[in-house]
């Protein structure tokens, strides 16, 4: 009867040796392949880091361009009614010099704002043209 107690602990004990073996030589495989996914799970997330970077820089690009869009529009619009204020003012001018309304002070005043208005006119040219090289 000891003999049999005796071999019944010794194989208990001796299954309990090679089951943590075993696990142990499992445990080192699944750790070798838990650091390969690691690895797979790292780079994928890098590559999803560098698009959304990507993606980031393009969305600005892209707002910079509406942005330079909008400006140009602005410009075009600021020009065009330079040219109707020179227009209507030239108008003006000749209307009252055909009636002979106009001093000749008026008649200055109103060349002067025509001209400030055509100087104005360039310098709004000059910038639609730099925001043109821009985009």
């Amino acid at each position: 009867m000891k003999k049999v107690f005796v071999l019944v602990v010794f194989m208990f004990v001796s299954f309990a040796g090679v089951a943590q073996n075993d696990t142990t030589e499992s445990s080192s495989e699944i750790t070798l392949e838990q650091e390969k996914e690691m690895v797979e799970v790292k780079k994928k997330v890098e590559k999803a880091e560098a698009k959304a970077k990507k993606e980031k820089k393009e969305a600005a690009e892209q707002k910079k361009i509406e942005k330079l869009q909008k400006q140009i529009k602005n410009k075009e619009k600021s020009i065009s009614s330079e040219k109707k204020q020179i227009e209507k003012l030239k108008a003006q001018l000749e209307k009252g010099k055909v009636k002979g309304t106009l001093s000749p002070v008026d008649i200055q005043k109103k060349e002067d704002k025509i001209a400030k208005s055509q100087i104005k006119l360039m310098k709004e040219q000059e910038k639609l043209k730099k925001l043109n090289r821009k985009l």
